[in-house]
């Protein structure tokens, strides 16, 4: 559990569009920080939106995307990457 707190994955799938259109694309998954999506063409880069529990657009995460990506898949050497990531906020359980 602690492991996946500290991991990078890529993977593509899936994504539901606008009505029963599903898209597939690149998803990225930075720990617990980030869950990114690109299109497969480069042109639509979002996130998981947690507050509002819904995929969001944003293009400020695609150069950032594509460098987790290259590091993910190993034909990078693993650095600091940087991502517009969202603050955490307070959960109560």
């Amino acid at each position: 559990e602690m492991e996946y707190g500290r991991t990078i994955e890529a993977y593509e799938g899936e994504l539901p569009g606008a009505g029963d259109d599903p898209r597939t694309v690149q998803f990225l998954r930075v720990g617990r920080a980030a869950l990114l999506y690109q299109t497969l063409d480069g042109k639509e880069t979002g996130y998981w939106d947690v507050s509002a529990k819904g995929w969001a657009v944003d293009e400020r995460y695609a150069h950032g995307f594509r460098e987790g990506l290259a590091v993910a898949r190993k034909t990078r050497a693993p650095e600091m990457l940087i991502l517009p990531v969202p603050a955490p906020t307070e959960t109560k359980s």
